[in-house]
């Protein structure tokens, strides 16, 4: 670096700024395909000025960090001897899109713009050694020491590389984009991400996981997220502590459109309640925006372009299949709630079975014409008596229960002639009625869909189990909320089929229970005691 201010000495004491370096040696493309040199925009900057040893960044779309993040990279290697970075993305392409800016930058460091200043060339003068110091000079050209697919190398011993995992060696700077989509799509790989990846960093090294939310309340990135939440309350963070970041969408600036027009009553009372709760004063052209493109992006505006944390959390995922009712019901208040369980009416149990898989009961309650859903439980791998057992735990907090609703394979008897049935009566729970298969999955969903519209899930519900691993099972209402259609196949191909996941045992045991009401399988039986009122 001496070197370098000796030959332009008007740069003394500048290049010791990583901020000043970042807005003046570096180029970028911008939306609209022109060269430009990178100026952090609001939120880069305040993520650059408040940024620590750990960082969990939730935002909206579109807001700039990835490449704030690739300019960082670059700088630090390019000013650090030996230092080592990685990306992480929910695929290797988007990785290497992420690395093709820092590429970008490198090989425009000594580019000379149209009607250049006299700072501008005095600053591709210092592009141009800078190239000459980390390069290799290369067909007349100055190229990366190594340029490969997956890896960008410099002449002093720093690089950048990508990958979807990246366990092992020692990294100074991880950028973690889009874990959740990740957790979502590929939960192992999450897992492996938060496992082995994260220990690649030091104490003192720096990881930035900046993330869209998509999957609700549940999966590796929401757990990371709150956790960083949860610092906040914090007087002082350790080097290990994650420091929260959220960025909305009117954080950026070109959110805006031009106009006199308005919008729908709805949406005005969705930007009168935002004022209110968290004191924006939003613009006529930031709310002709929203507006305007909340007709395109429809269910998934408020996770795309979330206006508070909160509200990122509460959207499920594409395919949501219970998503709209469950969506109703959070602003109804009828999730989570605090309400007594009636002592004069039926209780009933609804099953759906794994053997090398996940076992779901649900314990419910249906009187006046109202659902109740008061506890749920779910467990990988474990015998047939771990779940007798929850039952009577059941029966000893709540009362005999009624009936336990359980799905057509439980009447198959095993190799070893037995049936489910049979098993649990050995174990002491009787009153088992299995519910005949419905031919078509679909109605069955229908008939819960149904069934949501009148329903009330005790905050029991939205206990989390933690399972032999030491990671949190999802609650039996996020399962609700997660419950999805199948992604299109590797042809494109769209399937009409419910996905076969972590959530869909739970959905599975929901639906045993509104099948065996549409089956008349459930006696009715008319409320005796006042309707009970939902304590938040």
């Amino acid at each position: 670096m001496q070197s370098i201010i000796k030959q332009i000495p008007e740069l003394k004491g500048r290049l010791d700024d990583p901020l000043w370096r970042m807005q003046h040696l570096y180029w970028i493309e911008n939306k609209a395909g022109h060269m430009q040199r990178f100026s952090p925009n609001a939120a880069q900057l305040r993520l650059h000025r408040n940024l620590w040893n750990r960082n969990a960044v939730l935002k909206a779309r579109q807001l700039g960090i990835s490449t704030y993040v690739a300019i960082l990279m670059l700088d630090s290697c390019l000013f650090t001897p030996n230092f080592h970075a990685g990306i992480i993305d929910k695929t290797l392409p988007d990785a290497e899109q992420k690395l093709e800016k820092v590429r970008f930058a490198w090989m425009h460091l000594d580019y000379l713009p149209p009607n250049a200043s006299g700072e501008d060339q005095s600053l591709a003068a210092l592009g141009t050694l800078i190239k000459q110091r980390s390069g290799l000079l290369r067909r007349n050209e100055w190229h990366p020491v190594s340029d490969a697919r997956t890896r960008v190398a410099f002449s002093n011993g720093s690089d950048i590389r990508l990958g979807t995992t990246l366990r092992g060696g020692t990294l100074q700077l991880l950028h973690v984009s889009e874990l959740a989509h990740v957790s979502v799509h590929a939960p192992w790989r999450a897992r492996e991400i938060r496992t082995g990846a994260i220990n690649t960093v030091p104490v003192d090294g720096k990881i930035i996981l900046e993330s869209t939310h998509e999957g609700g309340r549940y999966g590796v990135n929401y757990e990371m997220t709150c956790q960083a939440m949860e610092n906040r309350s914090k007087q002082e963070l350790s080097p290990l502590d994650f420091r929260f970041f959220f960025f909305s969408w009117f954080d950026n600036p070109d959110y805006t459109l031009p106009g006199t027009s308005g919008w729908s009553d709805t949406s005005a009372a969705y930007f009168e309640h935002l004022e209110q709760e968290s004191g924006v004063q939003l613009s006529h052209g930031q709310k002709l925006w929203y507006s305007r493109m909340e007709r395109t992006m429809g269910a998934a505006m408020r996770q795309e372009y979330p206006s508070t944390p909160e509200e990122a959390f509460s959207t499920g995922n594409d395919g949501a299949i219970y998503g709209a009712q469950m969506a109703i019901l959070r602003e109804q208040g009828r999730i989570g709630a605090s309400f007594e369980y009636q002592k004069n009416e039926p209780l009933y149990t609804a099953w759906d079975l794994g053997l090398s898989d996940h076992t779901s009961i649900w314990l419910v309650q249906h009187c006046g014409g109202q659902v109740y859903w008061l506890n749920h439980y779910a467990a990988n791998q474990l015998p047939l008596e771990h779940f007798a057992g929850k039952i009577r735990e059941w029966e000893s907090r709540y009362g005999r229960i009624a009936a336990h609703f359980l799905p057509h394979d439980a009447a198959h008897r095993d190799p070893h002639g037995q049936s489910y049935v049979e098993s649990l009566a050995r174990e002491g729970i009787f009153a088992v009625r299995v519910v005949p298969r419905t031919p078509d999955v679909w109605r069955g969903i229908n008939s819960l869909r149904g069934l949501l519209s009148r329903s009330w899930f005790h905050r029991d519900t939205l206990l989390q189990r933690v399972n032999p691993q030491g990671e949190k099972e999802p609650s039996g209402v996020t399962c609700l909320e997660m419950y999805r259609t199948a992604p299109p196949g590797a042809s494109g191909l769209c399937r009409e089929a419910p996905l076969h996941d972590a959530s869909s045992h739970s959905a599975d045991a929901a639906r045993m229970f509104a099948e065996a009401l549409s089956h008349g399988l459930v006696a009715p039986v008319q409320l005796r005691v006042p309707p009970r009122r939902a304590l938040m």
